[in-house]
């Protein structure tokens, strides 16, 4: 055991190092020092772990006092490290407890529409002036949209309360922003509002929250959250220490107010599905899962656009989109997303292949900043010989569609936004520009199964700014079986000391037979803190009997932040019997915010007959704030009897975040005979975030007979912003016999963004025997453009008998972004049609269809051409690339 001694504190490194071994000598766990530190769990996590840098003095005093120490030595080599950073011109680093300046932010309330547009709300389209002849504001008046924009003023309030994050998800263009900035304005005109930006976005947020300066009554505005929370490394450091300032209530009120696309939110809020797979959101996720999501509607109800006529009329541009815009759609009309689609379909070839390099970068992993040499390199492969010959007979071609790609139109930026530094910052070595958003999710979507030309990758390797860039293209070519562009990426990058391009080249090879080489590698890698290469490191280890040696290696990836590091190593106690040691290390686990360990050894020693012993983890769990935990120990009490038991536990598992404990808790109360109380639950959780307890409630109210009741409290979880409601109350009207009913709410459901719905309801139809209505739904379903539903329509169409219009339904769905369809048909195909789907899946990035291409090959006894193929991959035009080392 290392020797507590702050006066051999000489780097910041060693302060953590000190903290962590006052921590582990904490006889209590985490949570107990937390308590008696009176700090949040997420502070101590970070004081341990090294991601605070400098802490604050308090912190630092209040810590080392709870762990019994004289804090005097401690500030004194907090006093050393200040002193150090302050003369280290390489990285100036302010102490954080006299920062340079003063709290950061404006107040909202001084704020006019013009630094609307500073925080990123779209500008519409010009117009010269109202119907009266008056100039026109900078921006259209504001359209409320009931069920979304009241909700949103509500969860924007409520932070006056006390901290917490609100996230808007929703799609392109469909008025996030601004109706975050109409929120601000209307309910927190007093607070100040901080939009992080320099040095760059994620950055921003990590050191002005360690610095101590996003002052209470503060706004931290983060648009496009997914550039904050998604960039390599320090999007999980961005994470870590947002849930550190929303714990710390000594540090609020604040409002942690963001935007984000629905499809980085699934990649955000996704679970490995391993328990050893790399957790690499996790952070993220915690963080997400505790705020509020509200979902911004994609486009007006002809209710709402007939309720606001006047306002349409009283405004040119309100009145031009109204007019132009399809299905309601007025904020992408009014930002311009028709016409920067016009742009980039009507465009020339030299325009769209710019375009094309820039949509594969941006979807492929490549940052928001993309320079200009890459561009200018990678866009010829887009194009055919003959249209090249074309295109570069004119020796500026390249500046010519620049040109042209970014100029404005009726004051709107066009398809790309040159970048430009702010004051203060060095200029880049060449220009970069910014993909608009609308085309680079439009792109996401259109491109999925599309692999970039040779030219686009060659481009990367050489023009890539960052090793971050660089690995996450070397990442899209890996995952789309192009190994051999994914080491040229990766090379670079490793070469910077990345350690996930380092732990990516030890794989390859140890594929190629050298496991001093994967080693070497490894140790690079581990030499950068990656868990990931530890956890590789103690695995060979353990290979080699080192059994100490893999303990040591996988603390230091439990350390390092490997989520199951603990897991594993007490998951192989218990099997080897060990189980004191086995519990010793899932609280080790537990206290590093993993208590899910202490949960599986409990169901293990329940299997075995342990009851009691399953009970104490169980409590362990719990201690650790585990939901789980909580209302798995609810539900014995209630078992035993002890019904007070089990609502106190219960309420604390509700309090820790468990939607079930709340539907549990309702369930109670609705038991009991107090209706009241029950839906008061419900209610609470709806406003919550989490509209299913009121739908279990109704569902009580059903099943005991009182259908208006149930009715009502449906038609509560709807209004309360959550659509996916109206597709159960969709069917009860069809159960009902109100069919038009029934279809008014599908179509209200798919424009919600739950077209299947409109499947499930075509189906009843069909099986009662109403064709034509089925095939009425059916139509309006794949109208929608679901990539889920048009898979649905291309089985029921094959299974029907009806080839071709499968084929057809299968290709659109492929269109519309269906990841599995290649796959999915392979399977279902003779050799030829297999082999080009798995192609074909593969140049969409599933990572899995070179090795079922490679098994294809070896089923057809070619075993030469399938060791090859799993060896050297595919080239960047999709056919077995030439052996390579």
């Amino acid at each position: 055991m290392a020797a507590i001694d702050p006066n051999r504190i000489l780097a910041t490194q060693d302060l953590a190092e000190q903290l962590a071994e006052l921590s582990a000598r904490y006889p209590h766990g985490i949570h107990h020092l937390a308590t008696a530190a009176k700090l949040s769990p997420a502070t101590v996590h970070a004081l341990i772990a090294g991601r605070t840098v400098i802490p604050r003095t308090s912190t630092l005093e209040n810590f080392v006092m709870a762990c019994g120490q004289d804090p005097r030595p401690w500030l004194a080599a907090r006093a050393r490290l200040v002193a150090a950073r302050r003369s280290d011109k390489a990285m100036p680093a302010p102490d954080p407890d006299c920062p340079p300046a003063g709290p950061l932010g404006r107040v909202i309330g001084e704020l006019d529409e013009r630094d609307a547009l500073l925080l990123e709300v779209h500008q519409a389209f010009a117009a010269t002036s109202t119907t009266s002849g008056a100039p026109v504001p900078v921006l259209p008046p504001y359209l409320d949209r009931a069920g979304f924009d009241d909700r949103l003023r509500q969860a924007v309030a409520a932070a006056g309360q006390g901290s917490r994050l609100v996230m808007v998800i929703g799609n392109s263009s469909t008025g996030k922003t601004r109706a975050c900035w109409e929120a601000i304005r209307a309910e927190l005109p007093d607070w100040q509002i901080w939009h992080p930006l320099v040095p760059e976005r994620p950055m921003a947020v990590v050191e002005a929250l360690r610095a101590g300066r996003v002052a209470p009554r503060s706004v931290i505005w983060l648009n496009e959250a997914q550039f904050y929370l998604q960039a390599p490394k320090v999007g999980e450091l961005v994470a870590a220490e947002l849930q550190a300032l929303l714990a710390d209530a000594s540090q609020g009120p604040v409002l942690v107010l963001g935007s984000m696309w629905p499809e980085f939110r699934r990649v955000l809020t996704s679970a490995p599905q391993e328990a050893s797979a790399p957790d690499s959101h996790r952070a993220a996720r915690a963080l997400l899962d505790r705020g509020e999501e509200i979902t911004a509607p994609s486009c007006f109800t002809p209710g709402q656009l007939t309720e606001m006529v006047a306002a349409v009329a009283a405004d040119p541009r309100l009145a031009a989109a109204a007019k132009r815009a399809p299905g309601g759609q007025i904020t992408q009309e009014l930002a311009g997303a028709p016409e920067l689609l016009r742009r980039y379909q009507q465009g020339g070839p030299a325009v769209r292949a710019v375009l094309w390099a820039a949509m594969d970068a941006r979807r492929l992993g490549h940052s928001l900043h993309l320079p200009e040499p890459l561009l200018h390199e990678a866009a010829p492969g887009y194009l055919d010989d003959h249209t090249w010959d074309q295109v570069a007979d004119n020796p500026d071609w390249f500046i010519t569609a620049l040109d042209e790609l970014t100029a404005t139109h009726r004051r709107l930026p066009g398809p790309l936004i040159e970048h430009r530094p702010r004051p203060g910052q060095p200029a880049p070595p060449a220009p970069l520009y910014r993909l608009a958003d609308y085309l680079e999710q439009h792109a996401r979507r259109e491109r999925i199964s599309l692999c970039p030309p040779a030219t686009f990758w060659n481009a990367a390797v050489r023009h890539c700014r960052t090793p971050a860039d660089l690995t996450a293209l070397g990442k899209s070519a890996a995952n789309r079986g192009r190994y051999r562009l994914a080491t040229n990426l990766y090379r670079p990058a490793a070469d910077a000391g990345n350690p996930d391009a380092l732990m990516y080249l030890a794989y390859r090879c140890e594929e190629a037979g050298d496991r001093a080489g994967a080693e070497q590698l490894a140790r690079q890698a581990a030499d950068a803190r990656s868990a990931i290469a530890l956890m590789y490191l103690a695995g060979l280890r353990e290979e080699a009997g080192d059994r100490a040696g893999a303990e040591q290696l996988a603390r230091q990836a439990a350390d390092a932040g490997h989520p199951v590091a603990l897991m594993d190593l007490a998951y192989r106690c218990e099997e080897a019997g060990d189980r004191a040691g086995a519990e010793q290390l899932a609280r080790q686990a537990a206290d590093a915010g993993n208590p899910r360990v202490l949960m599986y050894l409990a169901g293990l020693r329940e299997e075995a007959g342990d009851r009691a012993g399953a009970e104490r983890l169980y409590q362990q769990a719990a201690d650790a704030e585990s939901a789980d935990a909580l209302i798995e120990l609810a539900y014995r009490c209630a078992e035993a009897g002890d019904q007070a038991g089990a609502e106190r536990l219960a309420r604390q598992a509700a309090a820790a975040g468990s939607a079930v404990a709340l539907m549990y808790l309702a369930g109670l109360r609705e038991e009991a005979g107090d209706r009241a109380g029950a839906e008061q639950l419900a209610r609470q959780a709806a406003d919550a975030g989490n509209p299913r307890v009121l739908m279990y409630l109704a569902g009580l109210r059903e099943e005991a007979g009182d259908r208006a009741g149930a009715e009502r409290l449906y038609r509560q979880a709807a209004g309360a912003g959550y659509p996916d409601v109206l597709m159960d109350l969709a069917y009860r009207r069809e159960r009902a016999g109100d069919r038009a009913g029934a279809e008014q709410l599908a179509q209200q459901a798919a424009g919600a963004g739950y077209p299947d719905v409109l499947m499930d309801l075509a189906y009843r139809r069909e099986r009662a025997g109403d064709r034509a209505g089925a095939e009425r739904l059916y139509r309006q379903a794949a109208d929608a453009e679901s990539a889920d539903v048009l898979m649905d329509l291309a089985y029921r169409r094959e299974r029907a008998g009806d080839r071709a219009g499968a084929e057809r339904l299968y290709q659109q769905a492929t269109d519309a972004g269906h990841p599995d369809m290649p796959m999915d048909l392979a399977y279902r195909c003779e050799q030829a049609a297999a082999e080009r789907l798995y192609r074909q899946a593969a140049d969409a990035g599933d990572p899995l269809a070179l090795r079922d291409l490679a098994g294809l090959r070896e089923l057809a006894g070619d075993a030469e051409g399938a060791s090859r193929l799993r060896r050297f991959g595919l080239d960047a035009g999709g056919e077995a690339e030439d052996p390579w080392e």
